[in-house]
């Protein structure tokens, strides 16, 4: 009953914020696209666990913002404008490897620079071994991904982003969690 008056309180909370205006931290929203940027990039992995400073190449592809919620309040807007994103990261010396898949926030543009995070799923090529010395073995090939970045916009359709990724299982499948930790750089074109 109490998570009833909950959701309900929390639909007539957004329902008193102001209607949308052209003006939102997009612009106004154009007809949804699956792709709308490509990012490539190049990552340090796990500069503190085994996989020390290996080398990983990114792409990533990302839609243009889903709309579930229209508002002027650009805070609001960000939080309700999610884009999908999917992509890889592949280890230069055949260490672990990612795809992932899930939802990127970016936060309004102060001038050209803007912050996003995202949050999803990844599955890896983690090592099922955790003796092997060299690799580093997640304690299950499915797992959570999450990442963060502030990025500059060098023109219209040219930014570039630094970013820092994380993937773990958070003890669901083993005991065994190490995590694997990203930093890296990567530049995107919008279409």
């Amino acid at each position: 009953m109490s998570l009833r008056i909950g959701c309900l309180a929390a639909a007539a909370a957004l329902s008193v914020t102001a209607p949308a205006s052209a003006a939102d931290p997009y612009g106004e929203l154009a007809p949804f696209q699956l792709v709308e940027e490509l990012r490539a990039g190049v990552f340090g992995d796990d500069a503190v666990g085994r996989e020390r400073q290996a080398p990983m190449g990114s792409v990533e592809l990302l839609s243009s913002p889903m709309q579930f919620y229209a508002t002027a309040n650009p805070a609001l807007a960000a939080l309700f404008n999610p884009r999908f994103e999917t992509g890889a990261m592949l280890n230069g010396y055949g260490l672990t490897s990612y795809a992932f898949a899930g939802l990127n926030w970016r936060t309004p543009q102060w001038n050209r620079v803007f912050g996003e995070f995202g949050f999803g799923g990844a599955v890896n090529d983690s090592s099922n071994d955790p003796h092997n010395p060299r690799r580093t073995d997640l304690g299950c090939p499915v797992t959570f991904r999450e990442s963060a970045g502030l990025g500059f916009n060098l023109t219209d359709r040219i930014d570039i982003v630094g970013s820092i990724e994380h993937i773990s299982q958070a003890q669901l499948c083993s005991r065994n969690n190490p995590g694997l930790t990203s930093v890296g750089l990567r530049i995107g074109y919008k279409f």
